[in-house]
């Protein structure tokens, strides 16, 4: 199979690393960034670089970025080669834009973050955080919500064929004066959060069709004990790379999905995977220290399903 990568950012590599020795591999560099492969980078092509296709056609597209040109850009190259793709205007837009995003969950009553305050935050589309301001609401521009105080944020990941969304793991990060304190996976969600969550899956899965995708989903936990939907990445998240929720604290190889396995019915975790936040940073991401932890009594996940419309 020949598999074109859209860009060389470090979250590729355990894709790459799955199929490098039995597929044909070629990466288009899609930005110059801190957090590429070097690896990658020197494997890759320029991105207007036509020489990539030389007796060369790709079979499948990987893509781990959901700002708006690469989806598009991964919509061109599947339409140009004749590859399946599920990529339109419509979901290009809700998976590229927080304010879309806001506006289907509204229209679905999935809980978002009140815009009534004083005090709002102004949030890029950009990842990690970046572009993200505290300002007072006279001076918001762009997208923003209600300032409002984090106890936790859990990451809710999820895979989808053609038929069904699974729900694989969840991740939690607590907040000390609204910034990242710690995190832990694998992370069992419970009583109200559980309801709130579950349904949005089951009211998305119905209104926004994915296919063969790793995904994850957002929900934050104020202190006055709200749980609001705040954001939908067409990728992992943050730490898919060290193997954090699945090679590394299980058995599965989610990168296998991509290539034709089946998630399982259940997960079994082995270890844990903690982080502790060695400074206080409330955009991006500061310095952690990373803990791997056996543990003691594996904790078993039952991966939940949901009809892929």
């Amino acid at each position: 199979m020949n598999i074109l990568f859209l860009g060389t950012k470090l979250k590729l590599l355990p894709i790459y690393d799955y199929v490098r020795e039995d597929h044909n591999c070629r990466f288009i560099q899609m930005a110059v960034h801190s957090n590429n492969a070097s690896e990658l980078d020197s494997l890759s092509y320029g991105l207007d670089d036509e020489s990539i296709f030389d007796n060369w056609v790709p079979d499948a597209v990987v893509n781990l970025k959901e700002q708006a040109h690469y989806l598009e850009k991964e919509k061109e190259i599947c339409e140009r080669f004749g590859i399946n793709t599920f990529l339109n205007e419509d979901n290009i837009r809700f998976f590229s834009s927080k304010a879309e995003q806001d506006i289907i969950w509204k229209e679905l009553h999935i809980p978002t973050v009140p815009n009534n305050g004083d005090t709002v935050i102004c949030k890029s589309d950009l990842s990690g955080g970046t572009g993200f301001k505290v300002v007072a609401r006279e001076e918001a521009v762009g997208f923003f919500q209600n300032n409002v105080e984090i106890e936790y944020i859990v990451s809710c990941h999820l895979y989808a064929d053609s038929k069904k969304w699974y729900w694989l793991n969840n991740h939690v990060m607590r907040y000390d004066d609204n910034c990242p304190a710690r995190s832990y996976t694998p992370y069992e969600i419970t009583d109200a959060d559980y309801e709130i969550i579950e349904e949005s899956i089951w009211k998305l899965s119905n209104r926004i069709q994915i296919q063969n995708k790793l995904f994850g989903w957002q929900f934050m936990k104020d202190t006055s004990g709200n749980l609001y939907s705040i954001d939908f990445n067409l990728r992992p998240f943050g730490g898919w790379d060290k193997g954090s929720y699945d090679w590394d604290v299980s058995n599965e190889v989610w990168s296998s999905y991509l290539f034709d396995d089946k998630p399982p019915t259940e997960i079994k975790y082995l270890h844990s995977v903690e982080c502790a936040y060695t400074e206080k940073q409330k955009f991006g991401y500061a310095a952690w220290d990373r803990l791997r932890n056996k543990l003691e009594h594996p904790y078993t996940h039952e991966v939940l399903t949901y009809d892929n419309i």
